[in-house]
């Protein structure tokens, strides 16, 4: 048996040996453990690069690309979508780097792609949407985003399906379907309250606001970009702080409150000064612009404005370069300058065109990358499938390594639970020879004694102790029959032959029967039985068992009670189980005795009852296997000179 132990042992170690070896590419146990260490270290560096993006963009972006070099160095694919989405993500919306974030966005959906990573491939669709929104291009970005939501919402991804909301929200507000894009923002906030995260229902509360803004609902908007503001201060998020202010100036300016809106452009354009977030400030530099034009104040709104335009087109983001062409349009129409009006208007259309022309062609690009990415991950399946062959006879020497294992191990099993199978039958052979050996000779003992003394006394004529003799040879075979019924109960309990057939009974009448039993114990050593019954209904439960749990219980109780001693028995029952305590005020347990009582390995010399009864130890043996094939549970509690409490619990 320990030698097919040790061959198990053997095999299993073999086994995932085999395995980690085919899974690792042939790789050594050092380069394991190294590449384990190495890729811990790229997900810490591309944790931190992400949880900086807003604090330290500028070191997120190192951070970033430390990893990604450690995960192409050591081939460590499975991080290349996640990295690369993140250092895209930086360099967008963080840095506004658009030019810089494409091949990055690009390189996470092709090894998302590669890598059939499910979430990083909807996650590179969104931010795709992100980058074509950013640069006004609708028709891609709304693409991109039915994809990303299409993904999420297959995959039940809460966070992810919020971002593509968000995202479908944004689109659908370019395209002035302002109720469609409220009913996605308020899908995507309804989730981030889910999750309990602040700053997504914050961001989204901010886009809210805009809409409405953009809606014309005023008051509602002032409402939402106030609700935004405060949670973006309990977030420390001063960007989403600064977009909050700036729209608030919005809804001064659109209500002619020009001092205020004045106020509130210049405090949103500091909070973006000071952190560099030159996207904020092409808003608040057209905002102040417009201010300055309706209090004629010309060289500074037309100074505001080229700021405006010097920044956006460093961006190079062309709906903010549009934005700017026709804010300048609405300044000369404030400053009723109809001639630099129509040159601005000349100039507007013309940016529109040529941004409009190089929207086709993003178009086709993609249309490009689409096929190139195809191609790559047709070669890439192609060398996969090379490889599969290669491992495929490894494969089957592996399972059938691991049949032979789940064989020995089967028959290590089986030999197991029949030798503890043999060693229960000896112990019950054991206990079934001292019981008939010793215990039930007892009474036997007694018959033949007092029989044969009944007889002698008979012969001579001397009848005074006749009646004495005959009441002792009645109680020895009341005795006898106990332990030979208690005998059968115990082997029958042993050998499975006992079954559970459970019927609707009552407890008054149940318990009737058991006083009507005991009557004549109860007056023999005169002790008291109660019975409590607080079970009003029928309950379903097998007479036969629980009659001969309770008989044994009572009996063992009267035969440790001292005259003058009272039982009692509590039944009780709660929504689905019922109780039955017998409690005596007896002898009681020592706490070596309680701790081997329903032990059947441990050997428990039955003590003389307080009236001179024998007993095997039997008794408690047999309701212990009763409430078990009842399904119910046993427990006791005693203390030496106090007495004992049996508590026996079962469905009903």
């Amino acid at each position: 048996m320990i030698r097919s132990r040790y061959f198990i042992i053997l095999i299993i170690f073999v086994f995932i040996t085999t395995v980690t070896f085919a899974q690792s590419g042939g790789k050594t146990v050092s380069e394991l453990f190294s590449e384990v260490e190495i890729s811990k270290k790229v997900r810490l560096l591309g944790d931190k690069c992400w949880s900086l993006r807003e604090i330290n963009s500028d070191s997120a972006i190192i951070l970033g690309q430390q990893a990604l070099q450690l995960a192409i160095q050591y081939d460590i694919k499975k991080e290349l979508p996640r990295l690369y989405g993140f250092i895209g993500v930086v360099q967008l919306h963080y840095l506004y780097k658009t030019k810089e974030s494409i091949p990055y966005l690009h390189r996470a959906l092709e090894y998302s792609l590669q890598q059939k990573d499910s979430v990083q491939l909807a996650y590179s669709y969104n931010n795709l949407g992100d980058l074509y929104l950013l640069t006004g291009n609708i028709p891609l970005a709304l693409k991109f985003s039915e994809y990303s939501l299409q993904i999420f919402t297959i995959l039940n991804h809460d966070a992810g399906k919020s971002y593509a909301y968000v995202n479908m929200g944004l689109v659908y507000r370019e395209k002035k379907d302002f109720d469609l894009a409220l009913e996605y923002f308020e899908k995507a906030k309804s989730l981030w309250k889910e999750l309990g995260d602040e700053l997504g229902m914050g961001s989204v509360t901010l886009e809210i606001a805009r809409t409405y803004e953009a809606k014309g609902d005023h008051d509602i908007a002032m409402k939402y970009y106030q609700q935004s503001f405060q949670k973006s201060l309990g977030s420390s998020n001063v960007r989403y702080a600064a977009f909050c202010l700036s729209g608030m100036a919005n809804i001064f300016y659109l209500k002619s409150e020009y001092d205020k809106a004045f106020e509130y452009y210049q405090k949103a354009l500091k909070l973006n000064q000071e952190r560099r977030h030159n996207f904020g400030m092409v808003d608040d530099y057209i905002g102040l612009a417009l201010v300055y034009a309706h209090k004629n104040e010309r060289a500074e709104a037309e100074l505001a404005l080229h700021k405006a335009l010097g920044v956006a087109s460093k961006l190079g983001l062309n709906s903010k370069i549009l934005k700017t062409y026709r804010a300048f349009v609405e300044l000369y129409q404030i400053v009723d300058d109809q001639s630099n009006a129509m040159v601005s208007y000349d100039r507007f259309s013309l940016v529109y065109d040529s941004i409009f022309s190089i929207q086709q062609f993003e178009i086709i690009e993609e249309m490009q990358n689409r096929f190139t990415i195809r191609q790559t991950l047709s070669e890439t399946e192609q060398e996969l499938a090379s490889r599969k062959f290669q491992e495929l006879y490894l494969v089957i020497i592996i399972i059938l390594m691991l049949i032979i294992a789940v064989i020995l191990y089967w028959r290590y099993q089986s030999q197991r639970k029949l030798n503890l199978k043999l060693a229960e039958i000896n112990r019950t052979k054991d206990k079934l020879f001292s019981v008939i050996s010793h215990d039930l000779k007892n009474p036997f003992n007694s018959l033949i004694g007092f029989s044969e003394l009944l007889m002698e006394e008979s012969r001579e004529g001397d009848y005074q102790n006749t009646e004495k003799f005959a009441g002792y040879i009645h109680q020895s075979s009341l005795e006898g029959m106990k332990l030979l019924t208690n005998l059968l109960d115990w082997s029958r309990s042993q050998t499975g032959a006992i079954s559970f057939y459970p019927t609707s009974i009552s407890f008054d009448q149940l318990f009737d029967e058991l006083n009507s039993f005991f009557e004549s114990e109860q007056q023999q050593y005169k002790v008291k039985i109660e019975f409590n019954n607080l079970i009003e209904q029928k309950v379903m439960a097998d007479p036969d068992i629980l009659r001969t749990i309770l008989i044994n219980l009572i009996s063992n109780a009267i035969k440790y009670t001292y005259e003058g001693g009272l039982i009692r028995l509590d039944a009780t029952k709660t929504n689905s189980h019922v109780n039955i305590k017998v409690k005596d005020n007896g002898t009681g347990m020592s706490p070596d005795i309680l701790n081997r009582l329903f032990d059947n390995s441990k050997t428990i010399n039955s003590t003389q009852g307080l009236h001179n009864e024998q007993g095997t130890g039997l008794g408690l043996s047999i309701c212990f296997e009763l409430i078990r094939i009842h399904k119910g549970t046993i427990k006791v509690k005693s203390e030496l000179g106090k007495g004992s409490t049996f508590e026996i619990e079962f469905p009903g």
